[in-house]
């Protein structure tokens, strides 16, 4: 009898040493990715506005910790015209080529504004930093606009509003040419961020002279960034304004 009570409480030591050996590890490996920093990436181009159908570098810059990071799991390069929409992108894989640095030569088939997105995967953190370029010198002139009066936009996206995850929220934008409102214009608002795999368009509806709005419910908190496109064909008008707002819970 006094065998069987000593192995019962054999079996307890044995079984709280185990828990708390998992528990250890458990803590360990939290710890572990609590201590990862996600990746910062940083685009760089050999110079701006880049050649049309001309070679041209495009690279990325990936630090962790303020440390090089040269085994990325992947770099890969996004591409699109701005006109043409996310839609007709081209994807990149990037080389490795020193200190961090992942690269890539591409060849842009016409001017115009591009969108470049760098996603990055290291270990278990992705991030995906998007920038503009303008490629030829009729797009760098325009400041990413098309049209004989170009560059006389006021573009104002009313973010003095608070836009809370959930909830539907309204986007105003108010578009002024030569100092009168843009009407009857064709407007709609690229919504992007890290939270999300793609990007959304949603069109706009003139509800005043030169004022296009539109509703929209943010899956989540975060950052966002929206892109407010408004054009004209017909008179060869083109252009766009990006503004980043936090969506809070």
């Amino acid at each position: 009898m006094k065998k069987v009570f000593l192995s019962i409480i054999l079996l307890f030591v044995m079984s709280a040493c185990s828990v708390n050996n998992n528990e250890q590890d458990s803590s360990s490996a939290e710890e572990n990715n609590q201590a990862a920093e996600v990746p910062e990436v940083k685009v760089e181009f050999e110079h701006e506005p880049l050649p049309v159908k001309e070679e041209t570098t495009i690279q990325a810059s990936v630090t962790q910790g303020g440390e090089p990071v040269p085994d990325a799991e992947y770099v890969e390069f996004e591409i699109w015209n701005s006109e043409d929409g996310q839609d007709s992108s081209e994807t990149f894989k990037a080389q490795h080529t020193e200190s961090g640095v992942y690269t890539i030569t591409h060849s842009f088939a016409k001017e115009g504004t591009y969108q470049v997105i760098a996603h990055t995967q290291v270990d278990d953190l992705h991030t995906m930093p998007e920038t503009e370029v303008a490629v030829g010198q009729q797009a760098e002139a325009s400041g990413h606009e098309h049209g004989d009066d170009r560059g006389k936009f006021m573009v104002h996206l009313m973010t003095e509003q608070s836009f809370k995850a959930g909830e539907s929220s309204t986007l105003t934008t108010h578009i002024n040419h030569m100092e009168e409102p843009f009407s009857e214009a064709s407007v709609r608002y690229e919504i992007s961020s890290d939270q999300m795999e793609k990007h959304m368009y949603i069109d706009a509806e003139e509800s005043e002279r030169g004022e296009y709005t539109t509703t929209y419910t943010f899956p989540s908190p975060g950052t966002y960034t929206i892109n407010v496109h408004y054009e004209k064909p017909d008179e060869d008008i083109h252009g766009h304004q990006k503004e980043t707002i936090e969506v809070t819970q």
